[in-house]
């Protein structure tokens, strides 16, 4: 029997990938697109956070930019704790060293923390450093929906956060950045 006088359902040139297409019973067929687009519907991180209309894509835009805000607020947070820890006077736990700009170098000695592994600053940079990572990879997937929309809700959020925050970072570059 050649293909064309198959039944559909046995007919590999009919073969439909339904693990891709979800048809959620109001008209809103999603699929995980590999390209930019603006569609509507969007089902956002997990089946729960589906969009069928501009109003719930655009609530969550919102939602989404005061994530990214929040992203920054957070890096910057970690490394305000930080800070503090460093310009604290007489703890045994700072240590002044030329090593990181060499013996002539401009800067003239380095505060560098050094906390002990079971140290209170430690085990709150640690549960620090779980948020953020986990924050990061999240909005990572949510950029990779390739929605325009909430790509671009996102990187206003940054931006925006980056206003608000980054003005006051002692550092440009953040070494522990995970999708950047």
């Amino acid at each position: 029997m050649d293909s064309a006088h198959m039944p559909a359902d046995m007919n590999p040139m009919h073969h439909h990938d339904h693990d891709h297409d979800h048809d959620h019973g109001d008209g809103c067929a999603t699929s995980h697109a590999m390209t930019f687009h603006a569609g509507v519907c969007q089902e956002i991180l997990f089946n729960g956070w589906l969009t069928t209309t501009a109003l719930e894509l655009f609530g969550s835009a919102v939602a989404i930019f005061l994530a990214g805000i929040l992203y920054e607020g957070l890096k910057y947070y970690r490394e305000a704790l930080h800070a503090r820890a460093t310009a604290a006077t007489g703890d045994s736990r700072v240590n002044i060293t030329k090593n990181e700009c060499g013996s002539q170098g401009p800067c003239s000695g380095t505060a560098v923390v050094k906390y002990s592994m079971l140290s209170s600053g430690h085990v709150v940079q640690t549960l620090l450093h779980i948020v953020q990572s986990t924050a990061s990879y999240i909005l990572m997937l949510v950029f990779m929906t390739y929605n325009v929309w909430l790509c671009i809700a996102l990187v206003l959020g940054l931006a925006v956060g980056y206003f608000f925050f980054g003005w006051r970072k002692s550092t440009v570059v953040d070494v522990t950045e995970h999708c950047q």
